[in-house]
């Protein structure tokens, strides 16, 4: 920027030393190259400090256009746009009200601490009143220590995790086969050790096979306390969302109802539209797919069926599960010494798509 400035006095202090002939033809003969120089010139690269000086100029000399050839007038009035910007972008950098003092900011903090109850109406009395300290509400509100506030009671995953051994959960997911025929998939899980207690498939489910899969999944009185489920159409859902009452209880849906009459376990609906809720079951559906029904091209439900099993005795016996570091249900075998320098082998689970490695006897 300084070179530029210098080059422009030197300039001026000649041209007021010539004569107005003079003037007159190295003006003409400098015109006469400018105007060579912008034909041969696609586009000239103008630097910032050229810009701030053509800005300058259109706003003290009138007639700055006739003697303006590198750039069109339209881009001249761009910068001086561009800078007005720039400027007033500066000049609110700090939007909004200023800060208050330090010590406000800290007495505000500490009669919020000490006094959680206390809303900012009431701090805002007390500073005034007290202490002649003047501040909005809102700019009290701003300094507060936030709290959150309790709940009335437990959270969903405290109460999942309090009850996970008297909890199942249950859930469909669906299978194509070969011909595009949907098979339904049924899986039952314990909630505490993450055993798959039930897994069974059709072509046409129905409210009724859903109970009989429910009563084949308590055999001997081994019932659950609860039974997480999602708000599928097959569970018997009551219209438009709303609840039925009966002996002082609501039930969303007929299977809530069956089950507390005649099985004897609470029915848990998750919320619409939070598969998150049951999140056990939905971990394993993906597991299931990814792991096993992804591998197979399937003729029949019959055919999926016996999939789903074997990978299930491989789930529940031989696959460590990640979210409790253990086996749900192992083997007998595995309970056994396991020799430390034996050679390791690999078992094929569904003819070698998973396999299960243990220390030969």
């Amino acid at each position: 920027m300084i070179p530029f400035l210098l080059t422009l006095i030197i300039w001026s202090l000649r041209a007021l030393l010539k004569s107005g002939g003079t003037l007159v033809i190295e003006n003409l003969a400098l015109r006469q190259q400018l105007a060579a120089y912008a034909r041969c010139q696609k586009r000239v690269h103008v630097q910032h400090q050229e810009r701030m000086f053509w800005a300058t100029l259109s706003k003290v000399w009138a007639s700055w256009r006739s003697a303006l050839i590198i750039v069109k007038p339209a881009t001249v009035i761009a910068w001086n746009r561009r800078g007005f910007q720039r400027y007033w972008r500066w000049r609110s950098r700090k939007p909004g009200r200023p800060p208050i003092p330090r010590e406000h900011m800290a007495l505000i903090r500490r009669i919020s601490t000490d006094h959680p109850e206390w809303g900012e109406d009431r701090i805002a009395e007390e500073l005034a009143i007290k202490l002649g300290v003047h501040h909005s509400t809102s700019t009290i509100r701003k300094y507060m220590v936030s709290r959150r506030k309790p709940r009335d009671g437990q959270t969903w995953r405290t109460f999942v995790k309090n009850h996970a051994k008297q909890i199942y959960a249950c859930d469909l997911l669906t299978q194509h086969t070969a011909f595009f025929a949907v098979v339904y998939i049924f899986v039952v899980m314990e909630i505490a050790s993450r055993r798959i207690v039930l897994i069974n498939a059709t072509t046409s489910p129905c409210l009724p096979w859903v109970k009989q899969q429910i009563r084949q999944m308590t055999p001997w009185g081994k019932v659950p306390r609860f039974l997480i489920h999602d708000n599928d159409g097959i569970f018997g859902q009551y219209r438009d969302r709303q609840t039925r009452v009966n002996q002082g209880r609501r039930y969303r849906c007929h299977l809530d109802l069956w089950l507390r009459e005649v099985i004897g376990i609470e029915g848990i609906p998750i919320p619409y539209g939070a598969p998150n809720a049951s999140p056990h079951i939905e971990r394993f559906n993906r597991t299931l797919r990814k792991e096993a029904l992804d591998h197979f091209i399937f003729l029949s439900a019959r055919n999926i069926l016996q999939v789903c099993r074997e990978y299930v005795n491989y789930y529940n016996g031989a696959r460590p599960s990640q979210a409790t570091h253990a086996i749900p249900d192992p083997y007998p075998e595995l309970s056994k010494p396991r020799p430390k320098t034996s050679r390791v082998v690999a078992l094929p689970v569904l003819g070698g798509v998973q396999h299960d490695y243990r220390r030969a006897a």
